[in-house]
């Protein structure tokens, strides 16, 4: 079974009920298909810290968290993919450890067609296409 944490933006979450994020788990779904039979167990749910308290910054601390929670794949929100400038970086950084996909919810390659997804056991970044 796969331990998955899900980065949500720090600063849409003020607002946002994380509905569509945990529907696509519950449901199985959108991101969350590529599990199937071997399932996925939701262990972490956490945001950055927002644009204007260094989220970059914050995310190390956010790592060593993961990595106590013993999570194997950390999904970025699909609001950080279609709004946040360290999107990539975000997805960089957190390849160092898990492998990352780099949306929850919605279409696969995002309205911006930016999609990331880094697997950690193949060595190889891929865009949604792949």
């Amino acid at each position: 079974m796969n331990k998955v944490a899900i980065y949500v933006c720090g600063e849409v979450a003020k607002k946002c009920t994380a509905n569509g994020c945990l529907r696509a788990f519950n449901e199985e779904k959108e991101a969350f298909e590529r599990y199937g039979e071997s399932g996925a167990k939701l262990v972490s749910f956490n945001t950055c810290n927002g644009c204007v308290q260094d989220p970059v910054g914050s995310l190390e601390l956010k790592i060593e968290k993961f990595l106590k929670a013993e999570v194997d794949t950390v999904h970025l929100s699909t609001c950080i993919r279609g709004r946040c400038d360290n999107y990539e970086i975000f997805a960089e950084k957190l390849a160092e450890e898990f492998d990352v996909i780099g949306y929850t919810h919605g279409s696969s390659n995002g309205k911006k067609d930016n999609n990331i997804n880094i697997l950690r056991d193949s060595d190889s970044i891929q865009s949604a296409n792949d």
